[in-house]
Formats: structure tokens, sequence, C-alpha cells
């Protein structure tokens, strides 16, 4: 057994383990220094490599996509408007307050001083218990309309006996005071809005238009240091660096202008890489835009949430979706509203989740009072007011004028400068269609349809519309029951006023009506064509004048080639010789087939004067369906659209003048510039002393003759017309015209080959009344007498001048003529 060391022994040894021990530990050090070195190296070059890579990427980014010109990334949905509405005197007060309620004006009470509080879009109301005689005071909102911007006008109107009497406008000057006026103008309507393929709504508006409280909404919760930063927010990166490391939960730290570049340029992902990019990428932004300009485009760019069929992009679509007003009339809790809903805009949606939103907007208004964006007062004010928006349900006021919109579109893809941008670049449209006759338009034919609908003696086994149409077990609702187009065109200018192009369009949520009756369908206008005819027996040198005899008694001619054709009258009896007035009055087609056809034989085209002159004047005035030059023409027996036949009649009502139709007025892109202007084309295509002995003619219709139904339903004012019928009661027609609207009416079933067992004046006169009774604004007008005419007094059996003791009164009529034309002998049939 050895001795145990010493002490002298034992302290040299632990010294050498000690240096030995500190030997290795500065070694280690050394290395873990070296490694740290080389790892904080291959860190630094790591992180400056992805970072000099991610910039150049970033460098590469087309930074021109933040220009609101690139259609790819600011895409607006088209939008179509209706016409201007005019007030004028001689309107029914219902209908002003019809119109205005329907605009939603707001009611206040009735004062006779103006107070400063009022604004536009208010009105007051002073009338007696029955509403016929009193005070009306509006303040009417100013419009954007293209050549034809309208400021906001203070105006009062006289009512009298229901209708007004006169309009007076108040003037803040220069000069002051009031001033009679005979009309103004409302506001044109939205009347709808097509969306790309996703379904996307988005109109760009300036930082100038937004409210600063919007403003300061959206920057205190998303970026309160916005103005201060240079693209990345350090202290909030800092900060979100600290919440994350103490929770272990991620924490946002993206400045609006990340969010930009990001929404625009990179998926939303939770990558770092693209963290990086999307920084990087900010602050290149930063370098290139102002402040307020990508602030500007962030609020026109970002997803506010889905409102009925569409996603909401930027303030202003959010605005007038939600709260039925442009984002510059937003209160300051709304704004609150819109600021909380792109974290999540489903979560938050104030349609879908309103409660969680109310959450989150009461949460930005305190946000926004901490940080001195709105006072106390205005925090307590705001958070007190309930989260209102419009119901998606209820929001969409819009007018049934779906076929008419069929028939724009239609339009509007024959423009080829239009063509790659109709849907994508915020086009507006604005349009001829008066929404209050469109909603008259609808009434009268789905009111009169289903009356129809009713007469179990032509129809016995027809079931209720309305009810067979939701039966899945039902009979189509389509084929099955009648149909109808009504057009309206003011003669003036072409415009559609107003178009219906059969029952219903949306018939229920899976069967549509498409079809549009009023310009599609061609059929035989029968008798309706019969006016053309006169006009071109009546024009210079003229075949014939209104006291022109014809005998009807049963007649025959070859009609098509080889071909023996015989008409028949209506009543299947004959009424011997009579005039023109008796033949129009009556509908005699047996006469009118011989006026036409009993012409001068043109020698080169083996074709008779008449057949020649009609055809030559109805594609005159605007007929482009090809007429046969066969006899029958002259009883209507060649197939055309409502369209052309009302839009001839508008001649008629214009004096002589074809307006060609027109259904847009202008085009504007978002800028507000005009890229199409269709301009009023008219073009004399009859004499206007012709014009009216045609039209003198036709009153006669509507007074004594098919069409005197018209009266019976109570219209009184001047008006023209003619009933149609065809062959085997296929076609029911009415067209006729006042001096400012032409309007015509069809009847029928789709199948050409079925009878609708109705003839005009019973199938489409009713329709046309009702239209004519309801839809007519204004002072009731009278055809206005041309020079070129003088007025006899006739016997309608010889077409002689009347001889008062000897003709009996009954026999008498006052006719008009052409100077010169008018009969010079006495009738002497009765001595």
């Amino acid at each position: 057994m050895q001795p145990a060391p010493t002490h002298a022994e034992v302290v040299p040894l632990q010294r050498e383990v000690i240096r030995s021990i500190v030997s290795v530990i500065w070694i280690l050090t050394q290395i873990l220094a070296i490694l740290g070195m080389v790892s904080f190296f291959l860190l630094v070059g790591t992180i400056g490599g992805v970072v000099m890579s991610a910039w150049e990427s970033v460098k590469e980014v087309d930074l021109s996509q933040l220009d609101y010109q690139r259609t790819d990334t600011w895409k607006q949905h088209l939008e179509i408007y209706s016409s201007v509405c005019t007030i004028q005197t001689g309107d029914a007060a219902d209908f002003l307050l019809q119109k205005i309620n329907w605009l939603k004006y707001e009611e206040m009470p009735p004062t006779h001083v103006r107070k400063q509080r009022w604004s536009p879009g208010q009105y007051s109301l002073a009338l007696d218990e029955a509403e016929q005689n009193g005070t009306v005071e509006v303040f009417v909102r100013g419009f954007h309309y293209p050549r034809a911007d309208q400021s906001a006008r203070d105006l009062t109107l006289q009512i009298q006996n229901g209708r007004i009497s006169t309009i007076q406008e108040l003037r803040s000057g220069p000069p002051t005071g009031q001033k009679n006026i005979s009309r103004f103008r409302l506001e044109p309507e939205l009347i709808s809005e097509i969306y790309d393929q996703g379904g996307a709504a988005r109109e760009i508006v300036t930082l100038n238009q937004m409210p600063e409280s919007l403003l300061w909404a959206f920057l205190a919760v998303e970026d309160k240091r916005f103005y201060t930063h240079w693209g990345i927010d350090t202290i909030r990166v800092f900060g979100a660096f600290l919440y994350n490391l103490k929770t272990g939960e991620m924490h946002g730290a993206s400045t609006i202008t990340m969010q930009l570049s990001r929404n625009i340029y990179y998926d939303t992902r939770k990558l770092w890489l693209r963290k990086v990019k999307e920084s990087l990428l900010a602050v290149r932004i930063e370098s290139d835009y102002s402040k307020d300009e990508i602030l500007e485009r962030y609020l026109n760019f970002i997803n506010l949430g889905r409102y009925r069929t569409r996603d909401l992009l930027g303030v202003q679509e959010a605005a007038k979706s939600y709260f039925g007003k442009p984002v510059s009339e937003l209160e300051i809790y709304e704004c609150a509203t819109l600021a909380g809903i792109p974290k999540s805009p489903t979560r938050y949606s104030p349609v879908r989740n309103p409660q969680r939103c109310k959450t989150r907007r009461n949460l930005i208004l305190k946000l926004m009072r901490n940080n001195n964006f709105i006072t106390q007062n205005e925090y307590l004010s705001a958070i007190r007011q309930p989260l209102k928006v419009r119901n998606p349900e209820r929001s969409n006021q819009q007018i049934s004028a779906y076929h008419f919109l069929d028939y724009i579109h239609s339009e509007l893809k024959t423009i080829e400068s239009l063509k790659g941008q109709l849907y994508n670049q915020g086009l507006k449209v604005y349009t001829t269609i008066d929404i209050s006759m469109q909603q008259v338009a609808n009434a009268a034919v789905g009111e009169h349809l289903r009356e129809l609908d009713q007469d179990k003696i032509k129809y016995p086994d027809l079931p209720n519309y309305d009810e067979n149409k939701h039966d899945p077990n039902g009979i189509d609702p389509i084929k099955n029951y009648l149909q109808a187009g009504l057009i309206a065109i003011e003669p003036q200018t072409g415009y559609i006023k107003a178009m219906v192009g059969g029952r219903d369009y949306y018939v229920t949520r899976q069967t549509v009506n498409f079809y549009n009756r009023a310009v599609q369908a061609k059929r035989q206008p029968g008798s309706v064509f019969k006016p053309i005819v006169l006009a071109a027996m009546f024009s210079q040198p003229s075949l014939a004048t209104p006291a022109t005899v014809v005998t009807d008694e049963p007649w025959f001619t070859e009609g098509e080639p080889g071909e023996r054709w015989a008409p028949k009258n209506y009543s299947g009896q004959h009424f011997g010789d009579v005039t023109i007035r008796t033949i129009i009055e009556r509908s005699i087609n047996v006469a009118m087939a011989r006026l036409m056809n009993e012409t001068p034989l043109e020698l080169q085209t083996g074709i008779v004067e008449g057949i020649t002159r009609t055809r030559k004047l109805a594609k005159q005035m605007g007929i482009t369906s090809s007429l046969k030059p066969f006899p029958a023409l002259a009883l209507g027996a060649s197939d055309l659209t409502l369209l052309e036949i009302t839009s001839a009649y508008g001649s008629f009502a214009n004096e002589g003048i074809y307006a060609k139709p027109i259904s847009i007025q202008f085009v504007e892109n978002r800028a507000g510039e005009i890229l199409i202007e269709n301009q009023v084309s008219r073009r004399r295509v009859l004499n206007q002393n012709v014009s009216y002995l045609v039209t003198y003619l036709l009153e006669g219709v509507i007074k004594n003759g098919t069409g005197r139904r018209a009266r019976i339903m109570g219209l009184k004012r001047p008006a023209a017309g003619k009933t149609g019928t065809t062959n085997n009661f296929t076609d029911a027609w009415f067209t006729g015209y006042v001096p400012n609207l032409s309007v015509g009416v069809w009847v029928g079933f789709d199948d050409p080959q079925k009878s609708a067992d109705q003839e005009g004046a019973r199938g489409a006169l009713p329709i046309w009344a009702r239209f004519m009774l309801d839809g007519l604004r204004g002072e009731v007008q009278d055809f206005r007498l041309p020079t070129g005419v003088i007025f006899k007094e006739i016997d309608k059996e010889t077409g002689l001048l009347a001889y008062k003791d000897k003709c009996s009164p009954e026999n008498i009529v006052r006719e008009v003529f052409l100077i010169s034309q008018e009969p010079k002998v006495l009738c002497n049939a009765h001595e």
C-alpha cells in the first residue's frame, strides 16, 4: 500500500488540472467565438442574400399597376342609368310626390320660411285635406349628367286641382329673388350594374371626396403612424416582435403601404419570404408615390365584404351598398363601420354578423378618440348609434326593365370602340328610358293580360297564371299564355322611353322570359300598316284624297304570281261606296286593298304604283324588314317588328319627320369623359300637310271607329291611332300617338300558328289606353295645324261637298284636304 500524497504534492497537481480545464475552456471559447462569428456572418449573409434576392425581384415589379389606367388591377363595373325625369307645369301632384319619394327625398315639417338647415333632397307639403290645392316646397338635388350638370335648386310649386300650376325658383343671387320656370329635372336613376365574371363592384373616388373621419378611422386601426414612417413602421415591428415572444402568437405589423403592396402584387399567405418582399416593395412604393396617393389607392382597392351577389371593392361601393349614399356623406360611426371590415370581411360583415361588426366599430371609435382623431363628445354620440345598413332584399328598388337592358347590352356590343372594356373600365351608360313610364308600361301589360286570361270562353282550361308559374307540374308559363310587347318612343328625338318585351322577364327564379317581343319578334301588323298606305296615296302627285270614294264589294286580284287573292272584311259584310275616312275608321279591308292596287301599272317593273310608293315610303319611315311587292301589302301582310311600326308612326306625330330610334344617349368613362354620344338623327320622309291628313283621319279612328274604346276608358286628349288584327286572330295590335309620344302594342302567342282569339280593339288597345292615361305628363297638346291644308264639310258617302239642305246630318263630316285638292262640286245624290 502506497502512502497518501502529501499536501505539497497535491497542490501542483490541482493547479495542473485547473490549467488544463482553463485551456480547454479557452479553446472551446475560441471555437465558439469562431463558430459564432461564422454563424453570424452566415446568418447575415443568408439574410442579406435573401434581401438582395428579394430586392432583385422587387425591382422588377411594375409599379404602373398602381395607376388607375390599369384595368386589370382597377376593374370597375358597368353602370346603366335612366334618363333624367322632367317635372313640368300641368303634371299631376301625385306624380311629383311619388317620384320624389321613390328617389328617397326626406319630408320636412311645412314652413313658409326657408330654414338654413334645409339641404338638397328634402321637401315639405302644405296641401288641403284632399291634397288637391296648396304648396309643395322642394330642395332639388344637384346631379351630374353629360353636357347638362345641374346644381341644387330651391323650388316652390303651387298646386291647383291636383296639378302643378306654377313653379318658382328661389335664387340666392345674383340676382336674388324668385323666378318663374316651367320645368325642372330630377336625377337619372341607376337601373343596372354589370360586373365581370368575379362579380366585383368598384367605383374609384379621390381622397378629396372622402370625409376626414373615414381617413382617421382607417389610420386609427390600421396604421396610426402612416404619415411619419417610410413604408415600414419600425416601432410597430419591434412591438409585434416582443408580443410574439411573450405570447407565442403571431401579431402583424403591416402598414397600409405594405397591405397595398400585398393586395396588388402578392398573395395573402403568411410566408416570411413574401413578407420580406412586401416590406421592400412598400419602401419602393413610398419613394414613388405620395402618402395621399398611397392612402387613396388603398381605400379604393380594399375588399369590404359581400353584398347581395357581388364583392364590394373600395369605400365608395361599400358606402353606396351598405348605407345607400356616397362615401362623401358618411357619418363618423359609418366610417368606423367600414374601417372594421378589412380585418375579416366575412366575420365583421354588417349584413351577416351585425353584432360582431358593431363591437369592432365601437373599438375603432375608441381608438379614434384615444388618438385624438375625434373628440369625446363625438365618440359618445357615435357609439350610441345603432348599426344601420340597408337590407339586401329590400335595397334593390329597381324597376323591371330587363328586356330594355338586354337591348342595351346588344347595342353596346355593336360599338367597336368599346370592345374589351365594357365590364372593367367603370363605364357609365346613360339611356333614354323613362322610369316612370316604364312602371306604367309594366303595370298596363301585366294587368290586362291577366284580365284576358280570365275569359273562360276563349281559354276554358287555362289555369291562373300566377299560381301556375310556381307549380312544378303546371303548363309552360311562357308558351301557353298570351304574351305582349309595348314600346314608347318620343317622336321628336327617337328616344325609347319605355319597353316591355313580354309578360314578366323573371317568371320565376328558374324561368326567364328572354325573348323580346318589342324588338325581336317579326309578325304581320295587319291593319296597323294601313296608315302608311294612305300616306303613300296622299303624297303628291296624289293618287287619292280623303274624299276619294272606293266601292267595297267582293273583289279579287292576282296575289303572289299565279295565285288568286280575294281579301275579306273582318265583319264579313260589304259597305258599297265608301270614302277614305269610312275605310280607315271601320278598317275595311277590301276597299283598302282596292285603293292601293287599283293604281297605274309601272311598265318597267310590272308592279302597280300604289305598291311601289308604299314600299318606298315604309323604308323611308324606318321599316327595314323586307316588304313583299304583293297586293296583300295593303293589309300589312309582311312581317315586321313592333319597334319598326311604332317609330314609323312617330313620323306622323312629328309632322312628317322621322327620328331614328335611340336607346343610348351617352357613354362616359370613369373620368367623366364622353366616349359615345348618339346625336338625334332626323329626316323628312313625308310632307307635313300629308302627315296631318293621316293624323286627322286616325283621330277619327279613336273618336268614332275601331279605336273608340280608348275614349270609353277615359282618354280625352287629342290622340290618333289604328287597330290591327291578323288572319285567324293570331295577332292583336294597336299603335297610336299624341304629339309628343308614339306607342305601339302587340298581343299574341309566341307560336304564330296559334290563334290569340283577340282582335286589336280588345287585345291590344286597352294596354295602349292604360299606358297613355297613366304615363303621359305635362300640358295637353293638340296636333299642330299646318298652313297647307283646308277643311271642308263633305258627304261621307259621295265625297262631294255637303249640301246642307239635302244631305242628312249624320252623313256630313268635316274633312281636311291639301289646298287645291278639296272637292268643288256639291253633293247631288240626295235630291
